[in-house]
């Protein structure tokens, strides 16, 4: 949460010293040294100070987010939360395993909902829910508009809905919703940014690929062009494909290739999504040119490529799913005996091959190698 705050302070200190041009970066000019980490020179010498401390911060291990208050394991005993999922994918499962171990821990019982990214599925398990007593319920995924005639059923019902990953932290919350967990995707966005400036030695031509009705994946696609904007106004440039969410698999290649043949200096490919690396690789590997491929998430998958060198050179990664899992049960837990909520937003943490190690959660999240224990603890306080 400092860290993010840290990241918002560091921006606002620079608008005195850059002027806002509507722009994203992709590297035109020199490239990080792989060893030292140091930008070369080719950009604004005010643009590479500036971000060369927001890198470095972003670099270091998240620290751990854990509860700070106990938990009333007796009065939870026998009570019910479901979590109800946009999709089947290796993200949700971890998560969905998360949650289920925490439930398990606290005597409640959990029941998983995929929703198969259709929202009268999303509706259904809204329902079954509700029709089933369920006393809480982590939407994932789902923004809670599509669902609004359920969520007032199940908020009539008097079932906590806890919305998650659904947009930033300082957003309203929704109608029949009592928190929004996620992480800070519009600081996020800054911050991959700030990668990107730093790597390229302030020179940076980038393509931004998103789809603007997943509202996190706008928000950090706005956060880095208004970053880039903010602090490369002259040197940098920025062009966003924005997909179809329904047809992305079909189109997203055919887009960026075109992207990449009419602008031939791209040499940054920011896809703001890591599951998106299995169409934009091939794509990339195609364009007869150096290109840096960076992402958000931190998905096993391309932790594993980072390591090995393969596809993709970095990811803003999120801290473990399956923490976040636990987190977003202790909220819904605290909601439904009528505690305050802790707040909690998702710690993030910019990985590399400088610092990936090989892609395990002990040296990607060196903090929450065993998070369990700060949970359980705290509960039993």
């Amino acid at each position: 949460m400092m860290v993010l705050n840290d990241r918002r302070r560091l921006l606002g200190a620079c608008a005195g010293t850059a002027a806002i041009v509507l722009a994203l970066s992709g590297c035109a000019g020199g490239a990080a040294d792989a060893e030292s980490g140091e930008a070369s020179a080719g950009g604004s010498e005010e643009c590479i100070a500036a971000v060369a401390s927001a890198v470095e911060e972003g670099l270091a291990p998240s620290p751990l987010v854990a509860p700070s208050a106990p938990l009333d394991l007796a009065a939870l005993s026998g009570k019910s939360i479901w979590y109800i999922t946009n999709s089947h994918n290796q993200f949700s499962t971890e998560m969905a395993s998360g949650v289920q171990e925490a439930g398990e821990e606290a005597g409640v019982k959990i029941t998983v909902f995929d929703g198969q990214n259709s929202t009268s599925r999303y509706s259904e398990g809204i329902n079954q829910a509700v029709a089933q007593g369920a006393d809480g319920i982590i939407l994932m995924a789902i923004q809670p508009s599509v669902v609004a005639e359920d969520l007032k059923a199940a908020e009539a019902a008097g079932v906590q809905v806890l919305s998650t990953l659904n947009g930033d932290p300082t957003e309203p919350v929704e109608p029949g919703t009592f928190g929004n967990f996620t992480a800070d995707y519009t600081a996020d966005g800054e911050l991959m940014a700030q990668w990107v400036l730093n790597d390229s030695g302030c020179t940076s031509k980038s393509v931004v690929v998103q789809s603007s009705p997943v509202h996190v994946w706008d928000l950090a696609a706005k956060g880095f062009e208004a970053a880039t904007k903010e602090l490369c106004p002259e040197d940098c440039s920025v062009e966003v494909i924005d997909l179809d969410p329904a047809n992305i698999a079909n189109d997203l290649g055919n887009q960026l290739q075109t992207a990449l043949q009419t602008s031939p200096d791209v040499d940054y490919v920011v896809p703001v999504w890591d599951s998106a690396i299995p169409l934009v690789a091939p794509v990339v590997a195609t364009a007869g040119r150096p290109i840096t491929v960076f992402a958000h998430d931190g998905i096993s998958e391309s932790l594993e490529l980072i390591a090995s060198g393969q596809d993709q050179q970095g990811t803003l990664a999120m801290a473990p799913p399956t923490w976040i899992g636990w987190a977003a049960f202790d909220e819904v837990a605290r909601a439904i005996l009528g505690e305050e909520s802790p707040g909690y937003v998702i710690p993030t943490r910019l990985i590399t091959e400088e610092n990936v190690g090989d892609g395990s959660i002990a040296d990607v999240s060196p903090e929450y190698v065993d998070f369990q224990s700060a949970f359980t603890e705290a509960w039993s306080q």
